[in-house]
């Protein structure tokens, strides 16, 4: 009985060691836990829009093309240097956020382009800017978004330069995404959403769609979720574009060095309209300026706002498009009906989301003004959210099934450049 209690006593006295041990990982940066999974698929061309849609937008699936951008796809590659930027945007008032170790309750400057060159090289500041229009012409449209839906769906072309040393939070974005670099280094920690679960378990912020979590010590006790959490490893060369899907939570770190990429954020495409690409050549050496696909005026707002509510419907009538956009206080039913006979395709009374993808929604701007008003008006304060199944833009927000769902998505571009999320 002695040495059973002995040899019990002893497995005590080891589990009470082994609990006490650190977790693999513990206090060390975002990724020490554990060894990275397998790498994501690479390629040195881009893939047809139809191939894209099927093989990674659709199945949720990065992948990094590399040396792309030494094609000729973007002349902002070659030509932004900081003379370059000085001589032709030095006037243009940019954003610049304090502190390279993100912060989202940071400061935000609006500086000229000529101060930022003058500080960024030794100051603790950032650019991320939504590009002005002149700008966005020397930064052509990947091939693979010219047809099939994607060219409807360009929300915003942000800058992010910096002289290197950035770290993001943890977060996921509500839009997906091609990050093109067009000098440095970036070093990228990439967790499938289908980890959703585990990311948010602590610590998680849902108004920001961020985890508070420090990536340059990880404390495992407080994120215990994150003790054998998948990941992945993605190393961004000058040159490279990275496709991140949207949802999928990811943190970058900038090397060390001018570091400058650009990034196209476009509304996550649900089903590829095939006939769109008839009369198009999408190759990669056909170059067309983003500034002729990048939407302004609420287009891919109120586009997303009414995807949110057709989400989980095969169809909407006419009575309950009333209802939703009614409430508003800004359309009047016969501007309603008109809205609903615009996007009703088939006139079979009904509007499905693929007629939605289909729509022309500037021409519904330009015919019902008051759509235009609602997007405008400054006076409805943002609410907070409670979940985030229909993010809006690039605010990483929910888009609600009632009226502050239109307060967000109306707010969402202003929001943009407070709610950083690196990419």
């Amino acid at each position: 009985m002695l040495g059973l209690f002995l040899s019990v006593l002893r497995m005590l006295q080891l589990g009470v060691t082994e609990s006490t041990d650190p977790p693999t990982g513990h206090l060390q940066p975002l990724g020490g836990h554990r060894q990275p999974m397998t790498s994501i698929e690479e390629r040195d061309t881009f893939p047809s829009p139809k191939e894209m849609f099927e093989k990674y937008v659709k199945p949720s699936k990065p992948v990094i093309f590399r040396g792309i951008l030494e094609k000729g796809m973007f002349p902002a590659y070659k030509l932004w240097t900081d003379s370059y930027l000085r001589e032709h945007y030095g006037s243009e008032t940019v954003d610049v956020e304090t502190g390279k170790k993100e912060n989202r309750r940071g400061n935000m400057l609006r500086i000229t382009m000529s101060e930022f060159l003058d500080r960024y090289p030794k100051d603790d500041i950032y650019m991320v800017y939504d590009a002005s229009e002149g700008m966005t012409k020397e930064i052509n449209m990947p091939s693979m978004l010219l047809c099939g839906g994607f060219q409807k769906m360009v929300q915003n072309v942000i800058m992010w330069f910096s002289s290197g040393g950035t770290k993001s939070v943890l977060h996921n974005d509500g839009l997906d995404n091609v990050n093109c670099l067009i000098d440095g280094e970036k070093y990228f920690v990439m967790i499938d959403k289908k980890y959703k679960a585990d990311v948010e378990n602590a610590g998680w912020v849902k108004n920001g769609a961020y985890s508070n979590v420090d990536v340059e010590k990880v404390d495992l006790y407080k994120f215990p979720k994150f003790r054998d959490l998948p990941w992945y490893e993605i190393k961004m060369h000058r040159g490279d574009c990275l496709f991140i899907p949207y949802k999928w939570f990811h943190h970058v770190d900038s090397r060390k060095g001018r570091n400058f990429a650009i990034n196209i954020w476009f509304h996550h495409l649900k089903k590829f309209n095939e006939s769109d690409c008839s009369n198009v050549n999408p190759d990669e050496q056909k170059f067309v300026s983003v500034s002729q696909f990048k939407r302004g005026n609420g287009v891919s707002e109120f586009r997303e706002f009414l995807s949110g509510e057709l989400e989980d419907l095969e169809s909407m009538d006419l009575q309950s498009f009333e209802n939703l956009l009614k409430s508003t206080g800004y359309l009047q039913r016969k501007e309603i009906e008109n809205l609903f006979k615009l996007i009703d395709a088939d006139k079979d009374g009904k509007v499905t989301e693929y007629e939605l993808e289909l729509a022309d929604i500037e021409k519904a701007l330009m015919e019902i003004p008051a759509i235009q008003r609602l997007l405008e008006d400054d006076s409805i304060e943002e609410e907070d959210r409670e979940d985030d199944d229909h993010l809006s833009p690039d605010a990483d927000r929910k888009i609600q099934k009632d009226n502050d769902h239109l307060v967000n998505f109306r707010n969402a571009p202003k929001q943009n450049m407070n709610k950083k999320a690196e990419l």
